[in-house]
């Protein structure tokens, strides 16, 4: 059984449409889909954060006894170069914790996952110009300007930015279960993204949307920016789609032999 744990339904729903998968458990928050179509698949959706990951990978591993998880979605670039919908591989996972102006070196947590990414790479994933590898920063709340993501970036030696692959990875090795963590570039490391988007990110599609609307009525300039983001979900989807669905069909090929 493979576990994926998403912190949302957007960052997933390419896949979730492909395999026809279907919400199986409920609870506070908390999304279990399955399908009939790829039996050995689960998908945890938790939302974002340290609390909502980590309870939301302890809670598929104990339910399902997955013998690999996989902390799948978007990241923010942190380096130049990462181009949205483009896909990494991160063979290190390093978090901070607490407001901004704790975060330093001195308070890192490092996770490397260098041999799980290899073995992939080997035995699995094959042609490297599908994905990069890369380091990744969990952060503790979004961050949206290009001049922070740029100073994390050359501060923890990170290519991308996200919020909750660090803890899944965490939970993961605490149960003895090898992990690996996708992420699709969502905005490059050279575009700030409007502060609401960050404020609904775990409030659903309709919220964003009425916020977008009067965010454009407030600031009528800002109408290509968020014409660019939204294309931008949309690559960084179908980049991610690609990519799980390789995986998942490698691993079924590979378990059968």
């Amino acid at each position: 059984m493979l576990a994926i744990v998403a912190a949302f339904k957007d960052e997933m729903s390419g896949y979730l449409k492909k395999g026809r998968f279907q919400i199986t458990k409920q609870d506070e928050g908390f999304r279990i889909y399955e399908s009939e179509r790829i039996p050995e698949v689960v998908i945890s959706e938790g939302g974002i954060g340290k609390e909502r990951s980590q309870e939301s990978a302890r809670i598929t591993a104990e339910r399902f006894k997955p013998d690999m998880m996989i902390s799948a979605g978007f990241a923010g670039g942190a380096s130049e170069g990462a181009k949205p919908g483009e896909v990494f591989l991160c063979d290190r996972l390093v978090a901070v914790d607490g407001p901004p102006f704790l975060w330093g070196k001195e308070e890192v947590f490092e996770i490397s996952s260098a041999e799980m990414v290899q073995r992939f790479r080997q035995a699995i994933l094959g042609d490297r110009t599908e994905y990069q590898v890369g380091a990744c920063l969990t952060v503790p709340q979004f961050v949206s300007n290009r001049s922070m993501k740029s100073w994390l970036g050359d501060t923890f030696n990170v290519s991308l930015i996200d919020m909750e692959s660090y803890w899944v990875s965490e939970v993961a090795g605490s149960l003895g279960i090898p992990s690996l963590t996708v992420r699709a570039v969502l905005d490059p490391v050279d575009q700030s993204v409007p502060r609401f988007i960050g404020e609904t990110v775990d409030q659903g599609m309709a919220v964003r949307t009425l916020r977008s609307v009067a965010h454009l009525a407030m600031n009528p300039a800002d109408a290509p920016q968020l014409i660019r983001l939204s294309r931008q979900v949309s690559v960084a989807r179908a980049s991610l789609t690609r990519f799980l669905d390789k995986i998942v069909a490698a691993r079924a090929l590979t378990n059968s032999r």
